[in-house]
């Protein structure tokens, strides 16, 4: 219930400035020096107050014989301080900002890729960059050890996703990750579910979607030379083995670890030029040559995780043009990275079989329509 004197109270509005501390944002608020003296120091019990950052907001209520009754201090983007007085003194709250959660529904299709695609969808209030960002991203991570984005698209193909995102007061986006997704590629439907309690994305049957290695090391435009025992090197003019695979792409571009390994190699390797070598889990390693520059931090011994940047394509070595030259070897020796089943995670165990079923149940729905989202994005 209200009080007679809340009723009648004054709301006072305030945000950090540039080159402030709060004690200025205070004085502002009408609080004289021995109050402001104590908020910041109860507010010290939370926070850094010499390291709120500019544009935090401060709110105060007053009462209209100019008594206050509670102030708000934004501490960060996801937490404030509440101080509240009242016949017995005050007291102070650290509570978590309240978000708004949307579900939305996202249907799609594939016209030349899934970036351009998703630039179609009209995403509401947060912003282009979330449109592009996240929810891109967010489609892609499920199925990027499944499908080749780089090679494997074609005009036609079509995806659905249950995205779901927490939204805070100012508009900002808190976090945000797609729960469930379907994309069918050259005819071929793929289904994926997020499960919280493994933090990570199955499959219809249970199984992880993640491999150990990712299908590609770099986003290219093209496979220039793939893996054969004979081929002619167009720089030294002979035929001889090219025992890996070569991704066109512009120098610069992004060089990414296929997989979590150890570095054991990287420098001027004589013909790759610069190159990168990581030491993977049963007897898999991965190479990566003719870098331009190798990635700040990687040397050997550098622990590295799937997806980690580790270098950017360029022309070093015997290469006839820009492009990456990647190898799988298994034991020492030279596979085909493209044409080799690779190990994948662990699957949904029987004790959480129910879980995920009730879980994937439920997204399905989602994605069917059977229950209505918060919003629905369509091209």
């Amino acid at each position: 219930m209200v009080s007679a004197r809340e009723a009648e109270s004054l709301v006072r509005a305030d945000t950090l400035r540039r080159g402030e501390v709060l004690a200025q944002v205070l004085a502002r608020h009408d609080l004289g020096p021995a109050d402001a003296a104590q908020i910041v120091e109860e507010l010290s019990r939370y926070a850094n107050p010499r390291r709120l950052r500019a544009g935090l907001a401060v709110h105060s209520q007053w009462t209209a014989w100019d008594s206050l009754i509670d102030l708000t201090v934004q501490v960060d983007s996801d937490h404030e301080v509440y101080f509240v007085r009242d016949a017995l003194g005050s007291a102070a709250e650290f509570n978590e900002l309240t978000v708004r959660v949307d579900t939305m529904l996202i249907t799609g299709t594939i016209a030349s890729s899934l970036y351009n695609s998703v630039m179609e969808l009209r995403m509401p209030s947060v912003g282009a960059q979330e449109r592009i960002e996240r929810v891109m991203w967010g489609i892609y991570r499920p199925f990027q050890w499944a499908i080749d984005f780089g090679i494997d698209l074609r005009r036609g193909d079509t995806y659905r996703a249950v995205y779901e995102r927490h939204v805070r007061p100012d508009g900002t986006v808190r976090h945000a990750r797609v729960l469930a997704a379907e994309f069918t590629n050259r005819g071929r439907t793929h289904q994926a579910f997020w499960l919280d309690s493994r933090r990570e994305y199955f499959d219809e049957d249970g199984a992880s979607m993640k491999m150990v290695f990712l299908k590609a090391p770099v986003d290219f435009r093209r496979i220039s030379s793939r893996f054969t025992r004979r081929r002619y090197h167009p720089t030294l003019g002979i035929y001889r083995a090219h025992l890996g695979t070569d991704y066109a792409a512009d120098t610069g571009t992004r060089v990414y670890s296929t997989a979590d390994g150890t570095v054991t190699r990287a420098g001027w390797w004589g013909g790759y030029g610069r190159v990168v070598e990581i030491r993977h889990v049963n007897g898999y390693s991965t190479r990566y040559a003719h870098l331009s520059f190798i990635a700040r931090g990687i040397r050997r011994g550098t622990r590295v995780s799937q997806g980690q940047l580790i270098g950017h394509v360029g022309q070093t070595g015997l290469a006839s043009g820009s492009h990456l030259h990647y190898e799988l070897l298994r034991n020492g020796r030279a596979i085909d990275a493209r044409g080799v089943n690779l190990p994948s995670g662990v699957p949904i165990s029987q004790e959480q079989m129910a879980e995920f079923r009730r879980t994937k149940g439920r997204l399905l729905r989602l994605m069917n329509g059977e229950y209505e989202p918060t919003i629905i994005l369509a091209e």
